[in-house]
């Protein structure tokens, strides 16, 4: 069980970092929340909300949960691959959070949730394993 855990340590630490690079890639690309919401197309006169797709409004709020849980994401995985009490709730917090992330993020989030659910977990994170400490 020891593996598993360092192993969702470490698959929260890089799918946070992952999600944050690519939803500030996407952001700088569309122009930013205006581009995305085409709010400042010339061709376009309307510029009041309802007009706005709501394709593009969706789009947008999962843009803005990304890079929401981008941080917390990449703080839990190091807390864990540490043996930190406290990264164990984070993760399960963060992983439950992150199964929105359809469809790699549902994947990483029930692992996660099953690794850091387990009894044998609870007391890795009680006793932290020898071969483990720095």
């Amino acid at each position: 069980m020891e593996n598993h855990v360092r192993n969702v340590g470490t698959i929260l630490l890089c799918f946070g970092i992952a999600i944050g690079v690519i939803s500030l890639i996407v952001l700088v690309a569309g122009g930013g929340f205006s581009g995305l919401m085409l709010t400042n197309d010339p061709f376009y006169k309307r510029k009041d909300l309802a007009s706005i797709p709501v394709m593009r409004v969706v789009g947008v709020v999962y843009i803005c949960l990304s890079m929401a849980m981008a941080v917390p994401m990449a703080i839990a995985g190091l807390a864990i691959r540490r043996w930190k009490p406290w990264g164990k709730t984070m993760g399960l917090v963060v992983a439950a959070v992150g199964m929105l992330h359809f469809p790699l993020g549902t994947g990483v989030g029930i692992y996660s949730v099953w690794v850091l659910n387990d009894e044998a977990t609870e007391f890795l994170f009680a006793n932290e394993p020898a071969k483990w400490r720095r």
